[in-house]
């Protein structure tokens, strides 16, 4: 019999005890069995029930506790669960799942220091994951800000388990954060002396030589990550950018196409192909990617602009307007909004072009080039109201503009 098939006999049969009001025996193994599934199935009214009915037949029992401890952690009740947790570590001190949902409790109650204190203990017990407490110790450094100490812990993490991607990952981070990027480097060369076989190792090493612009020295460690996993995803989107920073497009395009062959596409790397096409000047091709780059995501903003904008440029305007209409039927945007301003005055219809850019001043900040416009479209049309309210309130965002000084003065 299969575990799940175990599991499903024995909700039936606890389901028909309640139903039948008999009184059906359960081991303790078989009640702690049903509580969690009724748990991971988040049918917590259920889990509830066969708390109730454990506690009746195993009075006190430390496990069942613990799971009605985590119930009330689940349902948000955090008071009932924190005292339920003082009471179980008087009664069990030395069990390791009480500072771990106390840690848990105390985060969500943003009690990060409180957290950590119940994670120290946790430390203490000789059955504990020192690796997973450390992580956990890191993000709660991280939360209150405290990087030096968020490194310590990633670190320490790291030493108890080298294999760990989100402890590397952290203490990366961690070093950002304090400004050591050299630091990040030269822990991350020793690392590697150690670990060479890390291929998240070999991928923050590029990341950070990326940072730094020291394009060969990133390519060789991606050449590095890629040998050791070459469906490393990640990898070949680094390598694609850094010969696009470089100008070397076809053979950006290369690793581009690259992720296409092992994972499903995205928007993202239709985008990014799309850019390059662009940038190659091929915009039948730039304009197919970024098609489908919508078929993907068809909230991809990105996408729709840099499509408006390239008709703008090949002076499509009929096609911009089309496209952009579609595009604002899906996606709210400012720049589009802008850019549909844009193309009606290209087309001479300046009545239609005004709201457009009213909308787009509306919807985000306030950019200078569009009050211009618009305060011109204002006075071209007569508006004087609104010429002087819009030309008054851009006064304060920009004080410095003579721009606006000049059509202040009417010159």
């Amino acid at each position: 019999m299969s575990l799940e098939s175990g599991h499903d006999d024995l909700l039936k049969r606890f389901e028909a005890m309640l139903q039948t009001n008999e009184n059906i025996f359960f081991d303790l193994e078989e009640f702690l069995d049903i509580i969690d599934e009724y748990i991971s199935l988040g049918n917590f009214g259920m889990a509830q029930k066969a708390i109730k009915i454990g506690l009746e037949q195993y009075y006190q029992n430390v496990d069942i506790l613990l799971y009605k401890a985590e119930l009330y952690s689940l349902e948000n009740q955090l008071e009932k669960a924190e005292k339920l947790l003082h009471q179980l570590v008087i009664m069990a001190p030395e069990r390791l799942e009480i500072p771990m949902l106390e840690a848990e409790l105390y985060s969500r109650k943003h009690l990060h220091h409180k957290a950590i204190e119940a994670l120290l203990r946790a430390l203490l017990l000789p059955d504990s994951d020192k690796a997973e407490i450390y992580e956990l110790m890191t993000v709660e450094y991280l939360y209150i800000d405290h990087y030096e100490a968020a490194l310590k812990t990633s670190l320490n993490a790291l030493r108890f388990d080298p294999q760990s991607s989100t402890a590397l990952y952290n203490a990366i981070t961690c070093f950002d954060l304090i400004d050591q990027s050299d630091q990040a480097i030269a822990f991350l060369k020793n690392f590697l002396n150690t670990n060479a076989f890390s291929e998240v190792g070999w991928s923050l090493l590029a990341k950070k030589y990326i940072d730094k612009k020291q394009y060969q020295k990133a390519l060789n460690a991606i050449d590095f990550a890629i040998a050791i996993d070459d469906k490393f995803l990640g990898a070949y989107y680094d390598k694609a950018f850094i010969y696009t920073q470089l100008q070397r497009y076809d053979e950006a395009l290369e690793f581009y196409v690259i992720t296409l062959k092992i994972a499903d596409p995205t928007a993202f790397t239709y985008y990014h192909i799309a850019q390059i096409y662009e940038k190659m000047q091929i915009y039948d091709k730039a304009i197919e990617h970024y098609y489908l780059a919508i078929n993907e995501d068809p909230g991809h903003y990105k996408s729709w602009i840099r499509l408006v904008q390239i008709k703008i440029n090949l002076k499509d305007f009929d096609g911009a307007l089309d496209t952009t209409n579609k595009a604002l039927e899906i996606v709210n945007n400012q720049t589009l909004f802008e850019l549909l301003g844009q193309i009606y005055l290209a087309q001479n219809d300046p009545l239609k072009a005004i709201p457009a850019f009213e909308m787009s001043l509306k919807l985000g900040e306030k950019k200078l080039s569009v009050i211009l416009q618009l305060s011109d479209l204002y006075k071209q049309t007569h508006q004087i109201d609104k010429f002087r309210t819009l030309l008054l309130e851009a006064k304060q965002e920009f004080p410095d503009s003579k721009e606006i000084q000049k059509r202040m003065l009417g010159q």
